[in-house]
């Protein structure tokens, strides 16, 4: 949301024994009026009129205001137009200069079951996050004119469990970046999303959801960029590409922290295809240095959305080699279909073979079903199942810790969230 202030030309009607304006102009103060911009649209307000002195007491003025209680402003012989009103109109930009400040966020949590939840029991809980991540952000945008805007984003993730941040030691884990834009695409600067993230989370048939291949296609460390620098181009024939550089900036040790991504997206009917290259080197942590550790990533991944009927199906591949992650390869596929009611369901199934006993050939299969009980609010069922054998350890819920080495695990959880 966003407000700007106008003045008009003309200053209010006088009331009781017309005065001779003051040097320079009126003493009356002009109209002031408030438009407030939401989610594309504009309101104006007028604000209340100030008038001049109605009358004199124990040379006391006193000022009337038509939406206001009288207001006595003692020791002023001359009085002005209220501080306030000048502010807001020297507030007043120019009309095309506009800009957009949102606060948003999401609450999702739910209740599940999990076997093997610490590797040999099985467990019930209330767990934060089923569909979307819980969070809390603000974004803003400015028009700059010329197609050009500034833009920025501070993001938080949340635990509902206990209300506290979802990542402690981070004020934005989830992001917190400023930009510009232009006709050609956006710059950002700062902590961000990778565009292995970007690139492949509509690939997924789970989305954003903890039941979901995110966190097998991509790994915990490479969500998010720290001290990056990414260009996202605009779209052009149905062609858009993502670029992304980063570094952790120590003297002398250059590849330490470094990540350089390109993605690219086709898009055509119902058509689309990404390709995503990512390479990332190790960070000096403790005083270990790994900078001479790397991960090579690449991923090809296409989507098709049916024009007779709501239903998107979903494939991908991705190869990671390197020193920093075991080597493996994980093919997936799935689909969505939303009903024209309110009922939506979507599946996937991720296979991943490593030559690593620890990862070995684990096979993911999730479920997942939603329903809207209104615009805003969501209630959905997920079901998990990880098939796993000899030392492989796959998670159901993403950040759950891992069962006992070559046990299966069945997850359940039924919850809600509502977007704001």
């Amino acid at each position: 949301m966003s407000t700007h202030c106008c003045a008009a030309s003309s200053p209010p009607p006088r009331v009781g024994r017309p005065r001779a304006p003051r040097r320079g102009g009126p003493r009356d103060s002009p109209r002031v009026s408030l438009t407030v911009h939401l989610d594309g649209f504009a309101a104006t307000l007028p604000l209340p009129t100030l008038r001049m002195p109605l009358v004199k007491n124990n040379d006391h003025p006193v000022w009337r205001n038509d939406a206001m209680k009288t207001t006595r402003f003692r020791n002023a012989r001359r009085p002005r137009a209220l501080a306030a009103t000048a502010t807001l109109a020297a507030l007043s930009g120019p009309t095309h200069a506009q800009s957009t400040l949102t606060l948003y966020g999401v609450t999702d949590a739910g209740v599940q079951y999990l076997s093997h939840a610490d590797g040999r029991h099985d467990a019930w809980r209330l767990q934060n996050y089923g569909i979307l991540p819980s969070q809390i952000g603000v974004k803003g945008d400015e028009d700059l004119g010329g197609g050009w805007h500034a833009l920025f984003k501070l993001e938080q993730g949340v635990n509902l469990n206990d209300g506290a941040a979802s990542t402690p030691g981070y004020a934005f884990f989830r992001g917190a970046y400023v930009g510009v834009g232009g006709p050609a695409g956006a710059v950002t600067l700062g902590r961000q999303f990778s565009t292995l993230f970007d690139k492949t989370l509509f690939y997924d048939p789970l989305w954003y959801a903890s039941y979901s291949g995110q966190g097998v296609l991509v790994p915990l460390s490479a969500n998010f960029v720290d001290h990056s620098i990414k260009f996202q181009s605009a779209t052009f024939a149905g062609f858009d590409v993502e670029a992304l550089a980063a570094t952790a900036g120590i003297a002398g040790n250059a590849r330490a922290g470094r990540v350089l991504e390109l993605g690219g997206q086709f898009t055509s009917n119902g058509l689309s295809a990404s390709v995503v290259l990512h390479r990332s080197h190790g960070a000096v942590d403790g005083g270990v240095d790994r900078a001479a550790q790397r991960r090579d990533l690449g991923t090809v991944a296409a989507r098709y959305t049916f024009a007779s009927l709501p239903l998107t199906v979903y494939a991908g591949v991705e190869r990671l080699t390197g020193d920093l992650d075991p080597a493996r390869t994980i093919v997936w596929g799935g689909a969505r279909y939303q009903t024209s009611g309110r009922f939506g369901f979507a599946g996937g199934i991720y296979r991943t073979d490593s030559p690593t006993p620890q990862i070995g050939h684990p096979t993911l299969f999730i479920a997942s079903a939603t329903c809207s009980l209104s615009k805003r609010t969501v209630a959905y069922l997920n079901l998990g199942y990880a098939k796993n054998s000899g030392r492989s350890s796959q998670t159901v819920y993403e950040y759950d810790p891992t069962p006992l080495a070559g046990a299966s695990q069945f997850g359940a959880m039924l919850g809600m969230y509502h977007v704001f």
